[in-house]
């Protein structure tokens, strides 16, 4: 089905029949009600933005993984020897992706939260959610859809990809272990494991979604007064922990890299110095020939040597660079910048920064 067409659908099981259920009972917008659902920013960036992002990331993030799976078996960098073990492992995790377990578990799970977790209203203010009743506030029917059908849904999509990130960092893990050859001078400064990491960036989508929500939270409570600043430790937090579990898989390759590494250098050193004698002796020596300099391929040589070592120097002890640390950073930040610009003047922000730069 194409993607466009599963967000549709799943646009038409949550937030739709919202719509309609708040509207017949005159709860969708006005003031009815203290939160109509137009106004519950939470609601609204949950299905209109964060639900269409996991349904459309699918064929992003999995697209990237199989590109992957190609560059392992045509690059060389499984030894020949571990071949078969690469194979065997690409195969069996297509089959986890594809099978029936994931999605069954996340069922359970939704299904557990719905029985076992359910949270009950307990405030005083009027939503959509919950009308004025003759017994306190009830349940409106929307309120039922949203807890029986909507959130359920998304939650379902949640666990579906924290699953799937799961059987991504036992993927990454098991390739840690096969016979990995790391050429220490590849000119990816990672022992040609670089096309990981940028693989591995599509996740900052599945982390963009979970950030909208975050923000979406902080902005209601913004609207009732709350100041943003109030919320630092919590964004900082969250930062903090997107990227420890977004890089954490990574460090199963940093034994190997690091290895490569210094094997490199001791291998580099040892040619430099050799070719570095050989040099001098013939163009600083007591003999020095009268060839003309100029033109001699001896410096090009040097020169390239000179290259090989600076890379060899630079393997990075994980297989991603600060650009791939920026996305995960601006998939974070990015969903808080509406409300930074609803507290502080896009203005006064611009001149902030020129003065910085400046």
């Amino acid at each position: 089905m194409p993607k466009r067409h599963r967000i549709a659908g799943a646009l038409l099981l949550t937030w739709v029949p919202l719509v309609i259920l708040a509207a017949a009972k005159g709860v969708a917008a006005g003031d009815v009600v203290g939160v109509p659902l137009l106004a519950d920013y939470i609601t609204n960036v949950r299905f209109l933005v964060a639900m269409p992002v996991l349904v459309g990331a699918e064929g992003i993030v999995w697209g990237s993984v199989v590109d992957l799976a190609r560059y392992l078996v045509r690059s060389g960098v499984v030894a020949e020897s571990g071949m078969p073990a690469l194979q065997q492992l690409v195969a069996r995790f297509h089959a986890q992706r594809t099978s029936w377990a994931i999605p069954g578990i996340a069922a359970i799970g939704v299904v557990f939260g719905v029985i076992f977790l359910r949270k009950e209203y307990a405030g005083d203010l009027s939503t959509w959610q919950f009308v004025p009743g003759s017994a306190g506030q009830v349940r409106s029917a929307a309120g039922w859809w949203n807890l029986l059908v909507s959130v359920p849904i998304f939650q379902f999509l949640i666990l579906f990809w924290a699953l799937r990130y799961a059987l991504w960092c036992w993927f990454l893990y098991r390739l840690s272990r096969l016979d990995l050859v790391l050429v220490p001078s590849h000119p990816d400064r990672s022992g040609g494991l670089r096309p990981i990491g940028q693989v591995h960036q599509y996740w900052s989508i599945v982390v963009f979604a979970l950030s909208s929500l975050i923000s979406a939270s902080v902005g209601l409570a913004i609207v009732h007064g709350r100041p943003l600043k109030d919320f630092r430790l919590e964004l900082i937090t969250f930062l903090g922990l997107s990227l420890v579990v977004l890089f954490a898989p990574f460090l199963a390759f940093s034994g190997k890299l690091l290895d490569a590494r210094t094997h490199g250098l001791l291998a580099y050193g040892e040619l430099a110095a050799t070719y570095t004698r050989r040099f001098d002796a013939k163009w600083t020596g007591r003999n020095t020939p009268g060839d003309d300099l100029l033109g001699t391929a001896d410096i090009q040589s040097l020169a390239d040597l000179a290259n090989s070592y600076a890379v060899v120097h630079g393997l990075r002890p994980v297989p991603f660079e600060m650009l791939n640390v920026l996305v995960i950073v601006v998939a974070v930040a990015l969903p808080f910048v509406p409300l930074v610009f609803a507290v502080v003047s896009p203005i006064e922000v611009a001149r902030q920064v020129i003065q910085i730069l400046l």
